[in-house]
């Protein structure tokens, strides 16, 4: 077939795909009648949404490439959805129809395909042609060509060569192809003996551009192929769904370079795996990335990566990384992180969000940037406003949170205190209390002098507010104390405490009230438990068992 021959096809063939485009958008949005009033300097984006808002659609796009912040003002306007668009926006700019959406995008090149089908054994054959640019002619290189229904795709050379083989040679094939900042185009290539294409049952969905893709991770981008992310740029947001997917790397797949395109219920990827999405099962020894949404059940040995949103079920045995929303139950040996969660989520090491919904467990760390449910963790938890309660051994750090349990609480709407107190023993203490609204944490260390053997103390305790006054507050706390000598001796002393505070100014307020204890100490010491005794025995290990009441008191100085 001669050059002339092949072009003047796939002119008839790109007029033919025009004139159906036309009839489409006379049924659908783009030919949608909208009237406006005058719009004097506003922006692109308000425009659209006035649009959008009386064709009853949406408009996608790239912020990145539509001036949606650009003024602009337009006389009263009557007319079509598409002739607004194109006076708005230029010849530079596409636009096409999915469900429910116009898509706009930045295409200012064209080009054209050449192509012709040639045969081979049994039912397969193979497609070879070229991509070209208009008007220069000039090849185009990474050009995504691609079948739709048979699921079969390639990428141009650097001559902007190509190759496809076609799974069914006996049905007509609508070839597209598609490249960043290029409007789409369309070749029809007939059959030699079956002229009509098959009626077939293919399901396509369309996402709206998704900023947190995979794409933008380069932690994903390091076990994708740089066709397989120029593949997905290019073939832009329309997925087919299938059953199933077999891989052993995400080149390495039964849908071939077309995997990112292809939403599956059921994949099973025995290295790893890379595809749109799932709506059911994946399974990796290794790893799973998905450029869009996964619901139900999805496993990895090492990670999973999702541009999307997850639903269900992810477990990986090192790392979760969504870069959208997620749902439901995440469990990751090291780190889990989510753009936001709702439902309960564990790690070994760290769980990192921008807000949460629910339960955070974490070896380590629990950080949501934003707002938290309730975090459970082994040292830190990090968070802007607690709804439940945070449980960190060491340090818990909110602007607001209620019930938080951890050795230092830095709670902005809490308070943070320092109490210089005495006992009836005589141990003058100091206490370092730090927490929320309602509970609260108590480290201290302390001396008694005299002749006791154990003059030092140290002490951990919580407390509660039963009653919160601006000039007074009734505080039950739970202390646990020990007298120590640096050497062997340990007594050990725990007590409930009832506390009032009177408000002596901004900063500082008198504090004391009865407490009730209970001590082991050793027979040999020859300790004295001053107080009210309830009750003493000696033990066969020779430690003295006390039950006895008492009373503290001291100033405290509110930070």
């Amino acid at each position: 077939m001669t050059f002339r021959k092949k072009l003047l096809r796939s002119c008839v063939s790109v007029l033919t795909l025009v004139f159906l485009c036309f009839h489409a958008y006379g049924q659908h949005n783009l030919m949608k009648i909208v009237t406006l009033t005058e719009v004097k300097k506003q922006p692109v984006q308000h425009v659209l949404e006035m649009v959008a808002d009386r064709g009853d659609f949406y408009f996608a796009y790239n912020s990145n490439t539509i001036p949606a912040d650009s003024l602009v003002s337009i006389s009263a306007f009557k007319g079509s959805v598409f002739s607004l668009l194109d006076k708005l926006l230029g010849n530079d700019y596409e636009f096409k129809e999915v469900p429910g959406y116009i898509v706009l995008r930045n295409a200012p090149g064209k080009f054209y395909i050449t192509a012709e089908i040639e045969s081979a054994k049994g039912k397969q054959a193979v497609i070879k042609g070229y991509v070209n640019e208009l008007p220069s002619l000039k090849p185009v290189a990474r050009a995504s060509v691609y079948e739709r229904n048979q699921l079969i795709s390639a990428m141009t050379n650097d001559h902007g060569y190509f190759e496809l083989k076609l799974k069914n040679k006996d049905v007509s094939v609508l070839l597209k192809a598609s490249k960043e900042n290029y409007r789409d185009t369309a070749l029809y290539l007939l059959p030699e003996i079956n002229i009509a294409g098959k009626g077939n049952d293919q399901r396509y969905d369309y996402y709206p551009d998704n900023d947190n893709g995979v794409e933008h991770s380069r932690f994903a981008r390091f076990f994708i192929s740089s066709r397989q992310l120029m593949q997905g740029i290019n073939l832009g947001n329309f997925f087919a769904s299938r059953p199933y997917q077999l891989s052993l790397t995400p080149g390495l797949s039964t849908h071939g370079m077309y995997n990112s395109q292809i939403i599956d219920h059921f994949s099973l990827n025995l290295i790893g795996g890379y595809t749109a999405g799932i709506k059911g099962l994946e399974m990796a020894g290794v790893f799973n990335i998905n450029r869009k949404d996964v619901s139900f059940i999805q496993i990895a040995g090492v990670f999973n990566v999702v541009g999307g949103n997850t639903s269900g079920i992810q477990m990986a045995g090192v790392y979760n990384n969504v870069r959208s929303n997620g749902s439901g139950l995440q469990i990751a040996g090291l780190v889990n992180k989510t753009t936001n969660f709702k439902g309960l989520q564990m790690a070994g090491l760290a769980n990192n969000n921008e807000s949460m919904k629910g339960l955070q467990i974490a070896g380590l760390v629990n950080r949501t940037k934003g707002k938290a449910g309730s975090q459970l963790s082994g040292a830190v938890n990090i968070a802007e406003k607690v709804k439940g309660f945070q449980i960190g051994m060491l340090l818990n750090v909110a602007d607001s949170s209620d019930y938080p349990l951890g050795l230092i609480n830095l709670i902005k709407n809490g308070e943070k205190s320092f109490t210089l107190s005495t006992d009836e023993s005589l141990l003058h203490h100091l206490d370092f209390r730090t927490g929320g609204r309602v509970l609260y944490s108590i480290i201290g260390i302390g001396f008694k002098p005299g002749h006791s053997p154990a003059k030092y103390a140290y002490q951990v305790g919580l407390g509660g507010r039963l009653i919160d006054r601006r000039s007074f507050t009734l505080n039950l706390e739970f202390v646990t104390r020990s007298l120590i000598d640096f050497k062997k001796r340990n007594d050990e002393f725990n007590s409930v405490r009832l506390l009032n505070t009177i408000r002596l100014s901004r900063h500082f307020r008198l504090m004391a009230g009865p407490t009730f204890n209970f001590s082991t100490t050793s027979a040999e010491d020859g300790m004295e438990i001053k107080g009210w005794k309830f009750k003493e025995r000696l033990n066969n290990r020779n430690e003295i068992k006390t039950l006895y009441g008492g009373f503290t008191g001291g100033l405290q100085f509110v930070l």
